[in-house]
């Protein structure tokens, strides 16, 4: 031992410890830097305040209506409104909320021919309703920008979906050289089909800077509504789009870790537009207003909003994101058409994203979608904003919305057990169990082999293992 009182062995350790621990740090450091440091949501109303006050009432008046998941009521100067809510839906996501009790929950619903927007939900932990919530545009999109990406890319890049694109390193991570990698050997490749259904941010980081490019991604942001003011009747935030002219960060913004914000409600439109064939339907959530004698004021009609893409583009990018709940990122939340009756009458098209942010760190988990496929009947958008331990995800709230508004029985979440940060995933109780008899089962062939052999030996032949059931994996970032 040296007069330090460090034995040589150790002492020939601590500089990879000490490098190790330094990129731990930079790690920290980048990761931290890469999330999106914003502030939790007030309970204000949404900044956007060019209302319409021509019928003697306030916003405040609506959102008590929200608040309380009613249809129709009488407002303190007696006009009586209708809303456009299926107070049977409303409640049933608010009571979803409720019952895994995340730090916020968010969603937004409407029908894509009319533009009658049947929920608004928005929740904060403890129970408490918060209807701003799904019309502000606080929440980062996340890998649902990859539907505008494949949209442009579709209708200016040439790119068709079933046209394989080589790709670098992992599907998840965007690398500078893995923009440009060209095919070769070894090299692997993805369909943008499969790429949207497993939110492959390195496809989609690699098309959107040689296929489309940041004018022409930022055309498309604005024709989908990104930083225009909805009218609604209610004031809501406008979407944010910023689109760098760096060749990597233009990557990342195509893929969804730009800054892209996006309202639920927007998102839903957005959806809406999707499956009806790239018309934008005008949101309607005051469907009638009486005045105090009974006579109709005022009754709404559906409208177009504006026209985002070509109609065989709409329904190429429609029949991807059916992929997603097939096979891609909404595949274990949904299941199989004989595990689902949902998806046994119908097809279901749907996108997810998932990414950190806020201070502290929450993260977010969206899903968007619509169904019936080729004959739209809803539009949604589902955000789950979670802390350390995942309780739900928006494709779960997602399916559960269908289910509900279709009629069919509802079901339970996957198991999401891992807490973030920690250094092992925690398993649910069905899982410790099923490891536990899977040892068992293990131990007895073991025994009856080792009696048939006379103990003549161990033998050198593994068991094959079963999965774990309910054993989580990690969600990626992005998708």
């Amino acid at each position: 031992m040296s007069g330090s009182g460090i034995p040589p062995k150790i002492r020939r350790c601590l500089p990879v410890a000490l490098l190790l621990l330094a990129g731990w740090a930079l790690a920290n450091v980048v990761g931290a830097a890469n999330r999106h440091q914003l502030s939790p949501p007030t309970r204000s109303a949404p900044e956007d305040h060019d209302l319409s006050r021509e019928h003697g009432f306030t916003p405040q008046d609506i959102y008590t209506l929200l608040q309380a998941g009613r249809q129709e009521g009488v407002l303190p100067n007696g006009t009586r409104v209708t809303l456009s809510l299926n107070e049977a839906l409303q409640s049933e996501i608010f009571d979803l909320f409720r019952r895994f009790d995340p730090p916020y929950g968010v969603f937004a619903a409407m029908e894509p021919d009319t533009g009658r927007v049947v929920a608004l939900v928005g929740y904060r932990r403890g129970g408490e309703s918060d209807p701003w919530l799904p019309l502000k545009a606080i929440y980062p999109a996340a890998s649902l920008v990859k539907v505008i990406t494949a949209s442009a890319a579709i209708e200016r890049g040439k790119v068709s979906p079933e046209e394989e694109i080589s790709y670098r390193g992992g599907i998840y991570g965007i690398t500078r050289r893995g923009i440009h990698v060209r095919d070769g050997r070894g090299v692997p490749k993805m369909t943008l089909e499969e790429a949207i259904a497993r939110s492959a941010n390195a496809v989609f980081g690699k098309v959107a800077v040689n296929r489309v490019g940041g004018p022409v991604l930022e055309e498309y942001l604005a024709k989908f509504g990104f930083g225009e003011h909805i009218p609604f009747g209610l004031p809501v935030e406008p979407s944010v789009a910023k689109v760098p002219r760096d060749e990597y960060e233009l990557a990342r913004t195509g893929a969804g870790f730009g800054e892209v914000y996006v309202s639920p409600l927007h998102m839903a439109m957005i959806m809406s537009a999707l499956a009806s064939g790239g018309a934008m339907p005008l949101p309607v959530l005051v469907e009638k207003i009486e005045d105090r004698d009974g006579n109709t004021v005022y009754e709404s009609t559906p409208a177009k909003w504006r026209d985002t893409v070509l109609p065989e583009t709409a329904n190429a990018v429609v029949q991807m994101m059916v992929k997603t709940v097939e096979f891609g990122t909404s595949h274990r939340t949904f299941g199989t058409p004989e595990r689902t009756p949902l998806l046994h009458d119908m097809d279901v098209a749907g996108k997810t994203g998932s990414l950190s942010g806020w201070t502290p760190s929450v993260h977010f988990e969206w899903f968007a979608g619509v169904a019936p496929v080729g004959s739209p009947k809803l539009a949604l958008a589902a955000l789950v904003v979670n802390d350390n331990r995942w309780k739900i995800k928006g494709s779960y709230v997602g399916k559960e919305a269908f289910n509900a508004y279709f009629g069919y029985p509802s079901s339970s979440p996957p198991a999401y057990s891992k807490a973030r940060g920690g250094r092992k995933a925690r398993l649910s109780t069905r899982a410790r169990k099923a490891r536990v008899g899977a040892a068992r089962v293990r131990k007895a062939h073991k025994g009856a082999a080792s009696k048939k052999r006379g103990h003549r030996g161990k033998s050198t032949r593994k068991s094959a293992r079963k999965p774990v059931a309910g054993k989580p994996r990690p969600s990626a970032a992005g998708g």
